[in-house]
This record gives structure tokens, C-alpha cells and sequence, in this order.
């Protein structure tokens, strides 16, 4: 069965490397980096779109590569609270497992991986202040994976843990079906 695995964490940890490994090592996978996803929104996109319009889309683009066959779709963004992880998970088939991964590590050492990142545009008080965002939820969003070693030992910690159903977000049922 196709299965969205969601690796969040704050702006500079290292999401879209981890999620590019994860997609090399799964056959028929889709790495979707939420920082390629806002670079077709307008910088108003808030206003001219909508709160949250960044996860549905993110959502849609997801539920369109499962449709075309993709066994794994791996998408790499920002959830600072399970809200957003929510209106993420809205926008999928119903059906489609997934599973949350929250990478963390030291402020100090974010700071520092983020400031020596070769040919990415800097990220300035974002990285400060999604990091204070998510420590806040930290134990609302997922699994929580240190990401302080290399990336292919952070990606095997997550392959190893996405067979585990303990670590599906838990989606609540759609909402024309009947409760019994």
C-alpha cells in the first residue's frame, strides 16, 4: 500500500537532505521539499489564498503522485503544531497511511548547519523562530529523530521506524462517515 511519511522540523535541520535519502533507498518514492512547494506561491499567499494553503497544496501534490502510482511520497516541511499536520493530512485519500517524523537537534547546532549550507539562500530568524515553534509541540508531532549525525544514519533510524504503527498520525474519520 502507498504511504506518505511527513519529516518535519524546524527551518534549517536538515529535512530536505533526510527526506532525499529516504526517496533513494525506496523504489517508485517522491521526495516533495516543502522550500521547491513555496517557491510557486506569491509572497502574499496568505492573502491571495488562504491560511494554510501551502499544506493543502502540499496535500494535493502528494494525493496526485499516489494516484499516478508512487508507492512512498516523502514530504519535507515546516508543522509547528498538529494543526497544520491535520489540514496536511485532510488533503490525502483517507485511506493512505502516514507517518510523522520531527527532526531535532540543538539549537546551536541548526544555527551553525544552516549558516555553512553551500548554494541555499540563508534563512535568517527563521530558523530561531521555527525551532522555539515546534520545541513548544515537540510532543505533539510525531516521532522525535535527532538529527545530529550524518543523514543516511537519520534516514535509517526513519525506514526502520516507518513499519511501526506506532508511528501513524492518527487521522480522524472522514467526515461524511457514520458513527456507530
Amino acid at each position: 500500500m502507498s504511504h506518505v511519511v511527513v519529516i518535519n522540523g524546524p527551518a534549517g535541520v536538515g529535512k530536505t537532505t533526510v527526506s532525499r535519502v529516504l526517496a533513494r533507498s525506496h523504489p517508485g518514492a517522491i521526495s516533495i521539499a516543502g522550500d521547491a512547494l513555496r517557491d510557486f506561491a506569491p509572497e502574499d499567499v496568505r492573502n491571495s489564498l488562504g491560511a494554510g494553503s501551502t499544506y493543502r497544496a502540499g496535500a494535493a501534490l502528494a494525493a496526485a503522485y499516489l494516484a499516478m502510482g508512487a508507492t512512498r511520497v516523502i514530504f519535507d516541511y515546516v508543522f509547528d503544531d498538529a494543526e497544520k499536520l491535520d489540514l496536511f493530512c485532510s488533503g490525502l485519500p483517507h485511506e493512505t497511511p502516514v507517518s510523522v517524523f520531527t527532526l531535532w537537534a540543538p539549537i546551536d547546532r541548526v544555527i551553525d548547519r544552516e549558516a555553512n549550507r553551500v548554494g541555499r539562500e540563508r534563512m535568517g530568524h527563521a530558523v530561531v523562530r521555527t525551532h522555539e515553534a515546534i520545541e513548544r509541540n515537540l510532543h505533539k508531532l510525531g516521532r522525535v529523530v535527532s538529527n545530529t549525525e550524518a543523514p543516511e544514519r537519520t534516514a535509517q533510524t526513519i525506514m526502520e521506524a516507518i513499519a511501526n504503527p506506532a508511528n501513524l498520525w492518527p487521522r480522524p474519520a472522514p467526515e461524511n462517515s457514520m458513527m456507530v
